[in-house]
């Protein structure tokens, strides 16, 4: 786990590493496999899905790996250290992705080398 810079909930986060994320995600995709066991059994409308209570699981392993409790299991797929870049040379927030030539924060371009 690494304390970085998200794009997405615009301040820094507990970012997950490979192996950490691979926990998570293995629970997330249950919580999709349950939801629509789910709907499917009781014949409903995803409106009705207790679907806090299906990815309970999510935001309870993120929060043992980060002490961070209350994430949205959405936002916590975001939070993988490997889906961002390098930290920019000038501002310090990380690239949005590992391929981008250029700073979402600060415009500085990416040193080649």
């Amino acid at each position: 786990m690494e304390r970085m810079w998200c794009w997405r909930c615009k301040s820094e986060m507990p970012m997950l590493s490979e192996d950490e994320f691979s926990s998570v995600q293995a629970l997330y995709s249950g919580g999709i496999k349950a939801t629509k066991e789910f709907r499917q059994k009781w014949g409903i409308a995803l409106e009705g899905v207790p679907i806090d209570d299906l990815f309970r699981p999510v935001r309870t392993r993120y929060e043992e790996l980060t002490s961070m409790k209350d994430c949205h299991q959405n936002a916590i797929m975001h939070h993988r250290i490997s889906l961002y870049g390098p930290p920019c040379e000038q501002c310090g927030k990380p690239l949005r992705t590992p391929k981008a030539k250029l700073c979402g924060a600060c415009m500085h371009p990416k040193s080649e080398g």
